[in-house]
């Protein structure tokens, strides 16, 4: 899995973004539905004619272009980002005034609100709100709200455990200690990412209080006791992987037969017909990404831009997003419009995984966690 920065909340730490999309079958065809390198046009659609609502999010998005223009009166523009570091960055040094919407994940939305980037969300536009799951609107009055006004809007989401070959690895309750077992000594991998392999270390020596407050909190004791034990973990693993494709192509070819990933890996391993990976969602906890859409406070637009949004969860659209991007939607009604088969990859999803999920946050003290890192990784 890669190391830049979408993961924990600053811009040196994991990757939910780009990294986990490499995959994903969408990139052809965004760009024939008008995905553009950049934005173009005048921001709001200029003057007179059909507004013009211009949009910062991933490739697979743009797959709803013609959906959404169908159903309002709008045109939609979407530019391709790869990262939400990306995202935040671009808005925060005045592009903010380029587009309406942006679709960062949740740990970036703090950060544009803390900024005074974003527009605050009105629910009365965003009509199917109050369908998304209980647990993802919980997250967002956590990390989304100030002064009482709610700031963006969770569109779909994936989480990250760990996978395993079920041929070789039987049926078990999951829990990280099958990453620390000498079961599978030699055929282990971890992240090659300090906040993605350390966060399931402190996850498996029972570390959990400290993923719950709005940062990540580990004392320095936590951190140094989650170095000795991945010290220790080393001459168990097969190695430490960067990114989603080699993660698939190594499972594939045996390399190992356990291993932290994401959801998204073996999804398209399923959606491909390789049928034989299994996903864990831990007992202890599951790291969690959502991305979450914002407006522009600077938007000329921002009704229509609310409205947009508000599509991306429609149950239609919403539902057509997932299978372009592997990903569930946050919206549970999305899965009325799937398939059973479509339904268990990236549909429902058991509501007791969804209690089990951590979402992705900053860390407090960040240094450490990578001085740590870079000590396990040279030890």
């Amino acid at each position: 899995m890669p190391s830049n920065s979408d993961g924990s909340g600053d811009e040196s730490t994991t990757t939910t973004g780009s990294d986990r999309r490499t995959f994903l079958k969408a990139s052809g065809a965004a760009g024939a539905l008008g995905l553009t390198a950049g934005c173009i046009g005048g921001f709001g659609g200029g003057g007179g004619g059909t507004p013009t609502i211009n949009i910062l999010t991933w490739e697979e998005y743009a797959d709803l272009k013609k959906d959404i223009e169908s159903r309002l009166d709008v045109k939609v523009k979407f530019t391709k980002s790869t990262s939400s570091s990306k995202m935040f960055s671009s808005w925060n040094s005045g592009q903010n005034a380029q587009y309406d919407i942006a679709v960062p994940n949740n740990n970036y939305v703090p950060k544009m609100v803390d900024a005074g980037l974003v527009d605050s969300v009105p629910k009365d536009v965003v009509s199917n709100y109050g369908d998304i799951y209980d647990v993802f609107r919980g997250f967002a009055d956590n990390q989304f709200t100030s002064g009482g006004n709610l700031y963006g809007v969770p569109i779909r989401f994936g989480w990250y455990g760990y996978s395993y070959d079920s041929r070789k690895v039987e049926d078990h309750e999951p829990t990280y200690a099958k990453l620390f077992s000498d079961e599978y000594e030699g055929n282990i991998v971890m992240y090659d990412n300090h906040f993605k392999a350390m966060s399931a270390a402190a996850l498996y020596l029972g570390m959990r209080d400290a993923f719950e407050g709005q940062k990540v909190t580990l004392s320095e004791q936590q951190i140094q006791k989650v170095k000795q034990t991945m010290i220790d973990q080393k001459p168990l693993l097969q190695g430490y992987i960067a990114a989603d494709p080699t993660y698939i192509k190594s499972l594939k070819q045996g390399n190992f037969v356990i291993g932290q990933s994401g959801r998204n890996e073996i999804v398209e391993m399923w959606a491909n017909g390789t049928d034989w990976p299994k996903m864990a969602a831990p007992k202890e906890g599951s790291l969690a990404w959502f991305e979450s859409a914002v407006v522009s406070k600077k938007s000329k637009n921002k009704e229509l831009a609310w409205k947009v949004v508000n599509e991306f969860i429609a149950p239609k659209l919403g539902a057509k997003l997932a299978k372009v991007g592997y990903s569930p939607s946050a919206n549970p009604k999305t899965q009325n419009q799937l398939s059973k088969e479509e339904n268990d990859m990236y549909g429902s999803v058991d509501p007791s995984r969804l209690e089990q999920m951590i979402p992705f946050k900053a860390v407090e003290n960040e240094d450490a966690w990578i001085k740590a890192w870079e000590e396990i990784k040279t030890a």
